[in-house]
């Protein structure tokens, strides 16, 4: 079959210049459409985001004292522990020695007097640097031998002395009396 075309050949190429131009046309509005609802959910989303910004900015600013004070009660929180931590330690560190002279000065009967005290402390094989006791060496004085028996048997009825020594026993003419020097060696356990 024959196809003869009787339009002029302007007339075609009119044609079809008008339809390239409605289809490039046509895919423009497409494109401008398709990129205006991009640019519609964007914007849209911009402005949630910045709407939630200012909500979050807001409680922000609301919050901003109470966490300022939750940050002073947390440093007092803190100080507070290292206080109670160093109450502890002293507790059970630091208050040995006054308690031990405090009972030594209790064992102490009349007529006898300590003239010099050497101590070395005894620290707890755990690890912990917990003072387990106190090794002493006193050299003492008094006027007569009951009072030094006394001493040693106070020494021996109270529980945290022991491994009790009693060195030897110099007795010296002082005046009207008779002044026995003499040493005694023990250990001091802390509870």
């Amino acid at each position: 079959m024959i196809n003869i075309n009787l339009l002029p050949k302007e007339f075609i190429a009119k044609q079809r210049f008008k339809e390239l131009v409605t289809l490039i046309t046509l895919c423009s509005i497409i494109l401008v459409i398709f990129l205006g609802m991009i640019y519609i959910t964007r914007t849209v989303t911009l402005a949630q985001l910045v709407a939630e910004l200012n909500k979050v900015e807001t409680e922000l600013k609301q919050l901003e004292p109470v966490v300022k004070e939750v940050e002073e009660h947390n440093k007092l929180k803190m100080k507070l522990e290292g206080r109670k931590n160093l109450v502890i330690y002293l507790m059970s560190q630091g208050v040995v020695y006054p308690k031990f002279m405090s009972q030594l000065l209790r064992t102490l009967p009349d007529g006898v007097w300590i003239t010099n005290m050497n101590t070395n402390t005894i620290i707890e094989p755990t690890g912990d640097k917990k003072i387990a006791g106190v090794r002493v060496r006193l050299s003492c004085s008094s006027y007569d031998k009951i009072s030094i028996a006394d001493f040693l048997s106070n020494l021996e009825n109270f529980g945290q002395f022991k491994d009790i020594k009693l060195g030897p026993i110099n007795i010296s003419q002082q005046d009207k009396y008779e002044l026995h020097n003499f040493s005694v060696e023990f250990i001091y356990t802390a509870q």
